[in-house]
């Protein structure tokens, strides 16, 4: 339902701050906080060419960390391991109407607790779009600031 509603907004080229208020901090944030995988749930499986190419890293990886000459917990030699496929039938994917409500919810809770402003300017961050150390930073400064009004 996600792949297709990133497909649908992209499609439609609307714009990015819509997209992070009603899906990424909307319906996502809504789905993952109420929502629990069922075992009828299809499973999301890694594709053979990304397990492959994740090995290739590992083993670059794996000979980086031998020749450095570190003790090393653990087997460096499973990193370049590309495990089998397990083998199920392909189920039919579902969504239980459920949690396409809740998602629908949260999106428009999300619109309604804050409508979307179209004015701010483009270098506007989140959050979410910020570092860690930025966000340390700022509050060290704001800290120091009360602390030194007192």
């Amino acid at each position: 339902m996600l792949r297709n509603l990133n497909v649908e907004f992209r499609g439609n080229e609307l714009p990015d701050e819509l997209y992070s208020r009603l899906v990424r901090h909307g319906a996502v944030t809504h789905m993952k906080n109420v929502c629990s995988p069922s075992p009828e749930d299809v499973r999301i499986r890694t594709p053979r060419w990304a397990a492959e190419a994740a090995a290739a890293i590992g083993a670059e990886a794996a000979e980086r960390i031998g020749a450095l000459g570190v003790r090393v917990v653990g087997d460096p030699a499973l990193l370049p391991a590309v495990p089998e496929p397990v083998e199920r039938p392909p189920a039919e994917p579902r969504l239980a109407t459920e949690v396409a409500a809740r998602a629908l919810y949260g999106a428009l809770a999300a619109a309604a607790a804050a409508p979307v402003r179209h004015t701010t300017p483009a270098k506007a961050r989140t959050v979410h779009q910020t570092s860690s150390k930025e966000l340390v930073k700022v509050l060290g400064h704001r800290c120091l600031k009360r602390l030194r009004r007192r």
